[in-house]
C-alpha cells in the first residue's frame, strides 16, 4: 500500500517536470519585412527587447518556462509607437514563440488552454487603425509556426480593451510542442502609441486535479502510518 502511494506522489512530480530547456524567441516585421537587428532568443524564460524599425519604436517583455509553469507564455507590456517621421499607413507585426514546451496532457490527450488579451491606446488612438492579437500552438514544436490558432481578438478603438479568458481544447499528441503569440497593428499617422499584452496558460484538468488530490491524500496516509509505527 505504501509503495502504491509513493508511486502516486512520483507521478505528480513527473507531471510538473520540464527537463528540456525551452527557447523563448522574439522577432519584428515592419510592413512585412523582417527587422533582423531586433530578433533575440533566450532559454532563461525572461526576454526583454527594445529598438526601432523604419517606422516604429518598441519595447517588449515576455515570460515563459522556467519563469512560469509550462506551457504558459506571457507576452506583456509590449509598447509600440509611430516615429515622428511617420507618414502614410504602415503595419508592424511582433511575434513571440517558445519551443520545447511540455505538458502533463501531452502524449495523446487534450490540453485546455486559456488566452487573454488587452490593448491600451495610449496616444492618439484615432491614428491606430486596428490591433490584432492571436495565439497559436504547434504540435510539431516549430519556432514561430502558426499551425493551430487557439484564440484571437481585434480592437479598433480604446482607450482600454480587455478580453475575458478564451478557452480552447488542443490535441497535443507529441511530448513537446511550441506556442506563438502574434501582435499586429496598423498605424495611419504619426505620434500614436499603444500597449498590449497577451498570455497563454494551461487550465488544470479534472484528471490532473484528481491525481494531485490522490497524491496529497497518500502523503497523509504515509504520515499516519509513520506515527503509528
Amino acid at each position: 500500500m505504501r509503495k502504491y502511494l509513493l508511486a502516486s506522489l512520483g507521478l505528480v512530480c513527473l507531471a510538473g517536470a520540464n527537463p528540456v530547456q525551452a527557447a523563448l524567441s522574439f522577432r519584428v516585421y515592419d510592413d512585412n519585412s523582417l527587422v533582423g537587428g531586433l530578433s533575440t532568443s533566450t532559454v532563461t524564460g525572461n526576454l526583454a527587447a527594445s529598438g526601432s524599425t523604419a517606422h516604429f519604436t518598441l519595447s517588449a517583455n515576455a515570460f515563459g518556462t522556467p519563469i512560469v509553469e509550462s506551457p504558459s507564455l506571457l507576452a506583456q507590456t509590449t509598447t509600440i509607437s509611430a516615429g515622428t517621421g511617420f507618414y502614410g499607413t504602415h503595419a508592424i507585426r511582433v511575434e513571440f514563440t517558445q519551443t520545447d514546451l511540455s505538458s502533463a496532457s501531452a502524449g495523446g490527450l487534450l490540453a485546455l488552454l486559456a488566452s487573454t488579451f488587452t490593448t491600451n491606446f495610449l496616444v492618439n488612438g484615432e491614428n491606430v487603425d486596428s490591433v490584432t492579437l492571436t495565439n497559436y500552438v504547434d504540435n510539431n514544436n516549430g519556432a514561430f509556426v502558426r499551425a493551430t490558432q487557439i484564440a484571437t481578438e481585434t480592437y479598433t478603438d480604446g482607450p482600454t480593451n480587455a478580453s475575458p479568458a478564451i478557452y480552447a481544447n488542443v490535441a497535443l499528441s507529441n511530448a513537446l510542442f511550441s506556442e506563438t503569440v502574434v501582435i499586429s497593428a496598423t498605424f495611419t499617422d504619426k505620434s500614436a502609441g499603444l500597449q498590449t499584452s497577451s498570455q497563454i496558460v494551461r487550465v488544470p484538468e479534472p484528471a490532473s486535479l484528481a491525481l494531485l488530490g490522490s497524491g496529497l491524500l497518500g502523503l497523509g496516509f504515509v504520515r499516519r502510518l509513520r506515527r503509528k509505527s
